[in-house]
């Protein structure tokens, strides 16, 4: 779904640069993703990713450096919230893709560590490297998307973001995001696992795919030629 929102005729068709965000990036498997897709269509394009985990961000970082493109990616060892600050990062050994910002003064547990980690707003990132428009901006942050979200503050408010696409956590947290994206005119779509389609509906999720794998927000400035490109009409 990324790589044919990044192939569009209103990606191809001008020469503004291109601005993609990846919070929670992990090895960097979206960021490398999208560089690829953005190669064969934009000449000027930049990927800002976010990665808290060292040890992660450390293999994100050889990674990235494999891509001929890499001077296009920004990597940045550090935590995206509501507010800007140090906090504790809960880490687990043997599934690092879990590890996430501790928000309820978690003690540590069996398995569990504790690292503390640099943190800011998507807010004061894009202010502060004058970024007015971001097309996609991808969060996995397991299960505090809904913070990121709040981050943005005024970013909501103009749409400037175009998607955002996140994974979808439980019904709790997904209803908490869908209400905030929603009274800025974003419509919430859902990703069938593992398949290039997009439903408008819970009700039209085939039977056969029985777990939401991830959900994409569309702002109201991209919904006509989204609904277009996904035959959603």
């Amino acid at each position: 779904v990324i790589e044919k929102i990044l192939s569009s005729s209103s990606i191809t068709a001008n020469n503004d640069t291109v601005q993609c965000i990846d919070v929670g990036s992990f090895l960097g498997v979206i960021t490398l993703m999208m560089s690829k897709t953005l190669q064969k269509n934009k000449k000027n394009w930049k990927i800002h990713s976010f990665e808290p985990f060292r040890e992660s961000f450390l293999r994100l970082q050889k990674n990235i450096s494999l891509d001929p493109c890499n001077k296009n990616i920004i990597l940045n060892n550090l935590a995206v919230s509501d507010t800007s600050g140090k906090k504790t990062l809960i880490t687990y050994p043997d599934t690092p893709g879990q590890n996430h910002v501790d928000i309820s003064a978690l003690k540590n547990k069996d398995r569990i560590y504790q690292e503390n980690v640099e943190v800011i707003t998507l807010r004061d990132y894009l202010y502060k490297n004058n970024i007015n428009h971001i097309k996609i901006c991808k969060i996995d942050t397991e299960g505090l998307d809904e913070q990121v979200i709040k981050g943005l503050y005024e970013y909501l408010e103009n749409r400037a973001i175009g998607y955002f696409i996140f994974e979808y956590n439980n019904n709790f947290t997904y209803e908490k995001i869908n209400y905030i994206l929603s009274s800025y005119g974003y419509t919430i779509y859902y990703m069938i696992r593992n398949e290039n389609i997009v439903i408008d509906s819970l009700e039209n999720y085939p039977l056969k795919s029985k777990s939401l794998l991830n959900l994409i927000a569309v702002s109201s400035n991209e919904k006509v030629s989204f609904i277009k490109e996904f035959n959603l009409g």
